[in-house]
């Protein structure tokens, strides 16, 4: 399995301060809620920089789009999901899986997404019930407006903020990877929508290289002040996810 982790560019400062922070668009409202206004040409030259990522994995890895698992941490979460579903071209190989920690659903009055890309690119959605930057109202907001449209989407929340240091959070995301990298491997079957209310401190063990590996993979973004560079790392191991 290939992992690449795509960092977010250095971008202009946010409709709202003065001070420059990595992102993959520009943010006008603070905290990010459903009526939050969107910057369409930056998650356009986004989306396109993935698309591009996607198609160099083709013609040097070989991996077909339909291996590839889309996923991101809040902004990150909300590319994947408008690189994975929103206008994607129809004739365009659907990729294996989206995941969204921790983001929002963008362009939602514009969505255009064909039954082939919503049908056969499944989705995990996981969220903190008290995040206070991406409201957790996007995600009930988000989930009901793209299961409306056909996404098969399993979604999850917990009792955490914004962040993705809940390692039952990241346990949850593993085995949605596996059902789709892998699916006949033996994964317990997963609930369509799950609030999560015990401790979720100590739930992984200390062995367990799978959760760690992810969860490096998901906090490669959480810093909005850190000034990323905008290049691509990778990492092989034993499918691919971005």
């Amino acid at each position: 399995m290939i992992y690449l982790y795509v960092c977010a560019c250095s971008a202009p400062p946010p409709h709202s301060s003065h001070t420059p922070f990595s992102g993959w668009f520009d943010v006008y409202d603070w905290p990010i809620g459903v009526d939050a206004k969107d910057d369409p040409k930056g998650l356009a030259m986004s989306v396109k920089r993935v698309e591009n990522i996607v198609t160099q994995l083709k013609e040097e890895e070989g991996i077909d789009p339909s291996r590839v698992v889309l996923g991101g941490f809040s902004q990150g979460g909300a590319v994947a999901i408008m690189a994975a579903y929103n206008r994607r071209k129809k004739d365009s190989i659907p990729f294996a899986g989206c995941i969204c920690m921790s983001g929002w659903l963008p362009m939602k009055d514009y969505l255009d997404i064909s039954e082939e890309s919503a049908t056969a690119t499944p989705l995990f959605w996981a969220h903190g019930q008290y995040d206070d930057k991406i409201l957790f109202e996007q995600q009930i907001y988000g989930v009901s407006k793209l299961e409306g449209v056909g996404v098969d989407v399993t979604s999850y929340s917990y009792p955490v903020g914004h962040e993705s240091s809940n390692f039952e959070e990241i346990e949850d995301m593993a085995i949605f990877l596996e059902s789709v990298l892998c699916p006949q491997s033996k994964t317990g079957k997963i609930p369509k929508f799950v609030q999560i209310d015990n401790d979720v401190t100590g739930s992984a063990t200390n062995d367990d290289e799978t959760n760690k590996l992810l969860y490096y993979l998901c906090a490669i973004g959480i810093a909005d002040n850190d000034m990323a560079t905008g290049a691509t790392k990778s990492i092989n191991t034993a499918g691919t996810l971005i």
